[in-house]
């Protein structure tokens, strides 16, 4: 406030040369943000993302210079803060544009001049168009793409409006006119007849200028024409329609059209009635024609999305379908539009349309409107839809994004029961456009024993199989269907894709193509002539997105193709390397639907990451060493974050990377680029620790060991933790010969480089060896050596698993009551340290304890809740721990069924991970379940356990010798009758 009265805010102006006026005048700007407040102003209100910044012609390397110039002078013009950043681009607050204000008067105007309100039609009319200080926008301002796309609107906007406005004043004068020929007596009639005169003339000379202007512009004619008849006459009015008709002849050689003529006539009969406006064609039905094509396939799979269309058609004005190509958009436009009840629907193609001008009049030359060149074909569309109920379906709109936008802005303004339904690879990016994603065709899961008629239940697959069989002349052998399940994942379940793989199987069978499509990119072209071009390979399909993106775009593009599964933004920056400084380039690719965004997360479907993998050529080394580069780097912190406190969020990350990280592996192990020292051996150990969590023991044994041959010179601290993480996976493999030589080596190692803690992990690892093997008073020494290593280094995390693990060992050896006391301490130890996974191991041994001791409820109690956590976790492992101990607690409580329900459970999981150990165990509880109904099973049972023994060296536990010597006692009983059993089914006392 200043002297008792506001300041004034700022304005951004528009209509002529662009400036930026504040409370005390112009406000200097330089050339730059000059150019970037006009393309602002022109979305004023929406997010302008950065594509579209580029696109409108402004320098992407200025741009910050730039923004922060514009915001610095809107702060001086008292407008602070209507400049805004976001992620996706920027805003500018459109309450200060003036070309807003204009249009918002301007659709007041129109209303009113609907309504009949004449006078106050013509007062805003007025005030909008006062506001325009040149004959156009942005005056002097060159801009591209887009925005000089809605420069022209706004130009065109204004001439509409003038001709509007005149046709007002007209109208006006017309009544007027007609009331004057009421009795002399009556002069307020006769004034109004004069005035009207008056305005009619002072129209009529406006109106000449206007038609000097733009000469072909049939509804210029048709106005002057009008306001000579009331100012002057109907010779005078004849004079201009011969002027028109010689106009048209010379320059187009042509007659006017049929509304000029009909008004000329009407003129010469001196029928006012008719002349003011153009005479209203008699209300009738939309012409039906360009109806969406008959489909000679059904649609499969898409009913939920059919409905969701529907449901967006009935309460938006334009809906957009978006997804990549191949994804079968407009196949569900098509069908979209044939559900629509009461509209007439129109289709039109735009796939051969050059250029977003050209969108308009390609439209109306589809419709069969007539193309004047002295009527824009805007403006012929309009009046043909008018108000009647239209769905207007514009398919393969991707390139002409621009020109579509404009186009649905201008139709949807005019044609009030209009409706719109587009395909497109990116957004129309209009206002109140609503976006539906058109994803691939759910699949089923790529596993062994599907059969034909489950495969029909998936859309994908059935897909395949129709479109097979049509093309063959025959089903689908039975035997393939496995094959069949495969392929349809290989091609991420794009509808092109399946549909180009059909084809050729009058020619391979099913496993042949899955066997052929990961290399020969050739094999999905489509036979038929007919076919579109875009459609006839998939790679024709990428390359047509491709070519609306900047060279610099279309590398990052390939770049991508490293990715073996989804990734994130900060994962696509790390591969960019020099492709493209735009930082929009993933946005764009988004857009163009060769990228799919989730969540965060973006990946690129099989198909198409194929075709960027057959671009990328001689950059596959540089741009597969940074995808190794920066995973490695993943892996190394999220490492650090398993081994210590924050398990979950490291967990999380590895899993979301799971497929990437197996590719940076691979290409490690066989590149071993320079650039990447012991990269394999280093990504080896850092994912040792999340392989055990998730149950891969032997894929990551197998990279450890492969790393430690391939570097016997690596540095001895990473060959020590590598040797420290294969002896742990050893170990859990059930291999404790090479559990101890490797522990021997990382101990080796870690005494000669004085890292007391390594040494201490070292020995927690020899700890659980000797435990397996029934050695507990080795295992004791061990883990006690490793808790009073831990001591002095005063690692708190360290001392808690020791002692946990002495807990495990003493219960193991039937020593209850000292692993109740470790194990209690240990629990609290690690709830209050955040180790989710002690955490729950801690619980789990605890209900062990409770077990053996006949506490069977509290053993329920504490193992449900320790397989909770191991659940939420996904932690296998103690998954499979878990369900053995609930499956003896159900033992010991007389439940067998249940019992072997927990059992059948703990027995896959152990199998899944390789540990033999637990797997012996689980086999000779299953022994004991079947020992009444089943004696001989239960003895073969026992039998598989006893050799799983044998082979690994490791005896029964001590807390479960009695079980398993009464479950072998009573077996020998049951079947001493001389019943032929396998070898060791009746197993000795142990």
């Amino acid at each position: 406030m200043t002297d008792g009265l506001r300041v004034r805010p700022g304005q951004v102006r528009l209509l002529g040369p662009v400036e930026l006026a504040g409370p005390g005048g112009a406000i200097p700007l330089a050339s730059g943000a000059r150019r970037l407040l006009a393309v602002l102003g022109l979305r004023a209100g929406e997010i302008v993302g950065w594509a579209q910044l580029n696109a409108a012609g402004l320098d992407p390397v200025a741009l910050d210079r730039d923004a922060a110039a514009l915001a610095g002078a809107l702060a001086r013009g008292g407008l602070r803060g209507a400049l805004q950043t976001r992620a996706s681009g920027m805003r500018l607050a459109g309450r200060y544009v003036d070309a807003l204000r204009y249009q918002d008067e301007l659709r007041r105007a129109r209303a009113r001049r609907a309504g009949g309100d004449l006078a106050e039609a013509i007062s805003l009319y007025d005030r909008a168009l006062t506001r325009w200080r040149a004959e156009g926008p942005l005056d002097g301002l060159a801009l591209g793409g887009w925005a000089a796309a809605e420069v022209k609107r706004l130009s065109d906007s204004r001439t509409r409006a003038r001709e509007e406005r005149w046709d007002c004043v007209l109208r006006r004068a017309a009544e007027a006119v007609r009331a004057s020929g009421a009795p002399v007596a009556d002069r307020a009639a006769v004034v109004a007849g004069i005035e009207a005169t008056d305005a009619a003339a002072a129209a009529a000379a406006e109106l000449e200028a206007g038609v000097a202007k733009h000469p072909l512009r049939e509804r210029r004619w048709e106005l002057l024409l009008t306001a000579t008849l009331l100012a002057h006459g109907r010779g005078a009015a004849k004079s201009v329609y011969e002027r028109a008709v010689r106009t048209f002849a010379d320059q187009l050689g042509v007659e006017p059209g049929e509304r000029l003529r009909a008004l000329a006539a009407a003129a010469e009969r001196g029928d006012i009635a008719d002349a003011p406006a153009p005479p209203r064609p008699e209300p009738r039905a939309p012409r039906r024609v360009a109806a969406p094509p008959v489909p000679l396939t059904s649609l499969l799979g898409r009913d939920a999305l059919l409905a969701e269309i529907g449901t967006a058609l009935a309460g938006h004005r334009l809906v957009t379908l978006v997804g990549p190509g191949g994804a079968g958009k407009t196949r569900l436009a098509i069908a979209a539009a044939g559900r629509q009840g009461g509209p007439v629907a129109w289709f039109v193609d735009l796939s051969v349309v050059d250029r977003p001008v050209r969108v308009p009049a390609a439209v109306a030359e589809t419709l069969g409107l007539r193309e004047d060149p002295g009527l824009d074909p805007v403006d012929a569309l309009a009046e043909e839809v008018g108000e009647h109920e239209v769905l207007l379906v514009l398919d393969n709109c991707e390139h002409l994004v621009t020109g579509c936008g404009e186009l649905a802005a201008q139709l949807l303004e005019r044609c009030p029961a209009l409706r719109m339904l587009a395909t497109s690879r990116a957004p129309l990016r209009a206002r109140d456009e609503v976006v539906i994603p058109v994803p691939p065709l759910p699949l089923p899961a790529v596993a062994a024993g599907h059969t034909l008629a489950e495969l029909a239940t998936h859309a994908a697959t059935r897909l395949f199989l129709e479109r097979a069989q049509a093309r063959s002349g025959r089903p689908v052998p039975e035997g393939s269907a496995d094959a069949v399940a495969q392929l349809c994942a290989e091609l991420d379940g794009l509808p092109l894709a399946i549909e180009l793989a059909a084809a050729r199987t009058p020619l391979l069978s099913v496993p042949e193509i899955v066997a052929r499509i990961r290399t020969d990119l050739r094999l999905l072209h489509s036979p038929d002539p007919t076919t579109p071009p875009r459609h006839r390979t998939v790679a024709a399909a990428v390359e047509s997105s491709l070519d609306q993106l900047a060279p610099d775009v279309r590398r990052f593009f390939e770049r991508l193709a490293v990715f073996a599964g989804s990734f994130d933004a900060v994962a696509a920056d790390a591969v960019r390397a020099g492709t493209t400084s735009d930082p929009t380039a993933l946005d764009q690719l988004v857009n163009a639907s060769l990228v799919e965004s989730n969540a965060g997360r973006y990946r690129l479907l099989m198909p198409i990451r194929r075709h960027a993998l057959a671009r990328l050529h001689a950059d596959v080394p540089a741009a597969r060493t940074a995808h190794a580069a920066y995973f490695l780097r993943v892996a190394e912190a999220a490492d650090a974050d398993l081994r210590g406190h924050a398990q979950e969020a490291g967990l999380a990350r590895l899993r979301a990377d799971a497929a990437n990280l197996r590719a940076a592996m691979a290409w490690l192990a066989e590149a071993r680029p320079i650039a990447v020292p012991y990269g394999d051996l280093r990504l080896a150990t850092a994912l040792a620790m999340f392989c055990r969590i998730e149950g891969h023991y032997r894929e990551a044994l197998g990279w450890l060991c492969a790393a430690l041959a391939r570097h016997t010179r690596a540095p001895a601290l990473l060959r020590g933790a590598a040797a420290a993480d294969a002896a742990m996976l050893a170990m859990l493999l059930c291999d404790y010969p090479a559990a101890a030589e490797y522990a021997g080596a990382a101990s080796a190692a870690y005494r000669a480089l004085g890292d007391r803690r390594a040494e201490a992990r070292v020995e927690l690892i020899l700890g659980s060896v000797a435990r397996e093997r029934a050695q507990y008073t080795a295992s004791a020494a061990h883990l006690d050596k490793a808790a009073a290593i831990y001591v002095e280094c005063g690692d708190e995390l360290g001392e808690a698993r020791a002692v946990q693990l002495r807990g495990f060992t003493a219960w193991l050896a039937g020593d209850f009551d000292r692993a109740e006391l470790r194990l209690r301490a240990c629990r609290r130890w690690f709830e209050r340290l955040g180790d989710a996974e002690a955490a729950a191991s801690a619980l789990m041994n605890l209900g062990a304890v409770a077990l053996y001791r006949g506490d069977t409820d509290r053993a329920t109690s504490l193992l449900d809740a320790a397989l909770e956590r191991y659940a939420a976790l996904g932690f296998p492992e103690g998954v499979g721990w878990a369900h053995n101990l609930r499956g003896l607690v159900e033992l010991r409580t007389g439940r067998a069924d249940r019992a072997e329900e927990h059992l059948a459970l703990s027995l896959a999981t152990h199998r899944k991970v390789g540990d033999r150990w637990r797997t012996a165990s689980v086999l000779e509880a299953l022994a004991e379940v079947h020992r009444r109904d089943d004696p001989t099973r239960a003895a073969e049972l026992l039998a598989d356990a006893g050799r799983i023994r044998d082979e690994i060296g490791a005896p029964v536990p001590a807390c479960e010798r009695p079980d398993t010597e009464a479950t072998a006692a009573a077996l020998r009983a049951a079947l001493g009758d001389g019943t032929p059993l396998p070898a060791r089914a009746l197993i000795p006392p142990v």
